[in-house]
């Protein structure tokens, strides 16, 4: 049975437990140095860091967010070590069923201002570059959904939900 958040945020079409790629869209207000497990050290400046992932498992799109928002004891990916220094505000998600995020960290790397902040990070099964990029300015979605549609045709429509509904529905 469904928690009640997870209900809500099901009939509202916020989140849903089907697979899906997605992109999380952080803010960082201090620079400051962390530790990412096995890459070593990550120099985090303040603006804007936009992680790539899809959630194929169990749960799906909603049991990804909801782990990618809460507060870590222990580290599983790279993003988790992230979070300690820079607050999601926005996520991107899509329930394509095709497995998408390798096309999406591709069209991030065609973006003029983006810039690759680590090589490897969340990449480290794949031959990305890395699914990590930072924007001195927030990235805006409709942009996003521009670029996808003219690279991938037939692409599912990509949602936006703000870090204010992710906090109702997570911790609400």
């Amino acid at each position: 049975m469904l928690n009640q958040n997870h209900q809500n945020a099901t009939n509202n079409r916020l989140l849903n437990p089907k697979a899906g790629t997605y992109a999380l869209i952080l803010h960082c207000l201090n620079q400051r140095s962390i530790d990412t497990g096995k890459l070593g050290k990550l120099n985090v400046t303040k603006g804007f860091y936009v992680y790539v992932g899809s959630a194929f498992g169990s749960g799906g799109i909603f049991a990804r967010i909801k782990h990618h928002c809460r507060n870590f004891k222990s580290f599983h990916w790279h993003i988790d070590y992230l979070r300690q220094a820079a607050e999601i505000i926005e996520v991107w998600y899509s329930h394509d069923p095709i497995k998408r995020e390798h096309q999406w960290a591709g069209i991030f790397m065609e973006i003029q201002e983006v810039q690759l902040p680590f090589r490897g990070f969340g990449s480290s099964d794949c031959k990305c570059n890395s699914h990590l990029f930072f924007f001195n300015a927030q990235p805006a979605v409709k942009m996003f959904r521009t670029r996808v549609e003219r690279a991938i045709p037939n692409h599912h429509r990509i949602e936006r939900i703000d870090g204010n509904a992710l906090k109702a529905l997570f911790f609400g």
